[in-house]
């Protein structure tokens, strides 16, 4: 892998970003630390100072300049002991005890360079040298002074212990970020390999995932998921056109068929007009299996959401029932009503109505003779369900999720009209509308369960 692929790459960049953020911060306390240790040792010095001062002064004080003197020499007979300088000028600087007089007669505070001789890491440097003035009578200036050297080599440790710090993290920041961007790169190089064997064809081939589930990882798994949908609506509309052309088959061949009896055969006016009957209702069957088609496809695209409006649905299965209750008759059947009142939904009546026309005209077609129907709607405070039940010879458990697909159709022999289609338009409606459907065991017979979530129900 090579260097430039990875400076290019925004993990080392993000890298860079809050390692050069972290060197400011890191410098910033450096400095502070420098000028707050420095300003501590610079205050106790002093104040070391003014107190060996005020010492001295008190001494002059009780016995004047002969025993100042004297305790001046007991102090510089023991060098090991001597922490101070001292001196005692005249008003011409001229000295007049001790061994130090390079300050000038004016009380307060002065600073001074001078050579370091102590120690090797400032040998031959300049370091300040403080010295506190006070005035004594008979116009005399005592000096006490003392060299910062201690504060200097401070400094300079705190300097070189920051610089040390901070070549640390330039090399650990550095080799971090170079780490991160590598196993960043390397996820990303992967991802695209996967996502190229995709594009050539491969759709079962899946986007790798780690298990440290990082924010790669959860893009990845979005991202299969999403090849799971593209792959199941793919082989949904393979399905789809070779049920299309199983299910078309058959009224296309029987109008083939049809026309060609009647241009090949003697036939009278009659029965040229029976079979041109014959051949319009072949006609009719193709356009509604098409029409159905086009009708899920709009239905599943979601643009009737944007005619929604409030549907009291107890209304509308009321007519439904009304409208089939003469097929159920004709077949001996009874449709058993139970509404709850005024129940609301939120949704397009007309694809509603549709909803419950095909949910029950398909309980009414596939029940035997003397079947009892049984329709019941009601609310409670989280959800609207719709059951439409029917005591009839029910749907195997293994087939109940097929009969939403498109054409699909458990009687084999296909006999009974239909293009199977309706219950695949019903699921649609029903997920437009955010509801689902299934179906359960009657016992005996088959459920039909539509519930809506309270998002899209409103009490009347």
């Amino acid at each position: 892998m090579k260097m430039p692929e990875i400076v290019g790459t925004i993990s080392f960049k993000l890298s860079a970003l809050y390692l050069s953020l972290f060197l400011a911060s890191f410098l910033a306390i450096g400095v502070s630390v420098y000028l707050l240790t420095c300003q501590t040792l610079e205050q106790q010095l002093k104040t070391s100072i003014e107190t060996e001062a005020s010492r001295l002064k008190a001494e002059y004080d009780s016995g004047g300049i002969a025993e100042l003197n004297d305790e001046i020499a007991e102090l510089l007979s023991f060098p090991s002991q001597a922490r101070f300088e001292y001196g005692v000028i005249d008003s011409r600087g001229q000295l007049i005890a001790g061994t130090f007089s390079d300050f000038t007669p004016a009380e307060g505070w002065q600073i001074t360079e001078q050579k370091s001789i102590k120690t090797t890491s400032t040998l031959n440097s300049k370091v300040h040298f403080y010295i506190s003035v006070m005035a004594l009578p008979d116009n005399l200036w005592l000096g006490v002074g003392k060299n910062g050297e201690s504060i200097e080599n401070a400094g300079t440790a705190v300097i070189k212990a920051f610089i040390t710090g901070f070549a640390l993290v330039i090399i650990l920041g550095s080799i971090g970020g170079f780490y991160i961007s590598r196993a960043f790169l390397v996820k990303i190089q992967r991802i695209t390999i996967s996502t190229e064997t995709i594009m050539a064809g491969d759709l079962k081939h899946r986007l790798p995932v780690s298990k440290n589930r990082d924010e790669l990882d959860k893009l990845a798994l979005v991202l299969n998921l999403m090849l799971d949908k593209i792959v199941a609506l793919m082989e949904n509309i393979q399905q789809v056109s070779n049920d299309i052309a199983h299910d078309l088959r058959t009224p296309i061949s029987h109008l083939k068929f049809r026309l060609e009896g009647a241009l090949n055969g003697n036939l009278s006016t009659n029965q040229y007009q029976e079979q041109i009957s014959l051949a319009i209702e072949d006609v009719d069957s193709i356009l509604a299996t098409f029409s159905a088609m086009l009708r899920i496809s709009q239905i599943e695209s979601g643009s009737r959401r944007s005619g929604f409006n409030s549907v009291n649905l107890s209304q509308v299965l009321s007519n439904v029932t009304d409208a089939l209750n003469p097929v159920a008759e004709e077949q001996g059947k009874t449709i058993h009503l139970e509404l709850g009142q005024d129940v609301i939904l939120y949704g397009d009546k007309e694809l509603l109505t549709q909803l419950a026309f095909n949910v029950l005209e398909n309980a009414i077609q596939h029940t035997p003779l003397n079947a009892q129907v049984y329709v019941s709607l009601g609310a409670s405070g989280n959800q609207t369900e719709l059951t439409i039940a029917d005591n009839g010879t029910g749907i195997a458990e293994i087939d109940r999720e097929k009969v939403f697909r498109r054409f699909q159709r458990l009687e084999k022999s296909r006999n009974t009209p239909g293009n199977g289609l309706g219950l695949s338009i019903a699921a649609a409606i029903v997920e437009l509308h955010g509801g689902t459907i299934s179906l359960v065991d009657n016992h005996p017979g088959l459920k039909v369960v539509i519930r809506f979530s309270t998002k899209q129900v409103y009490a009347g």
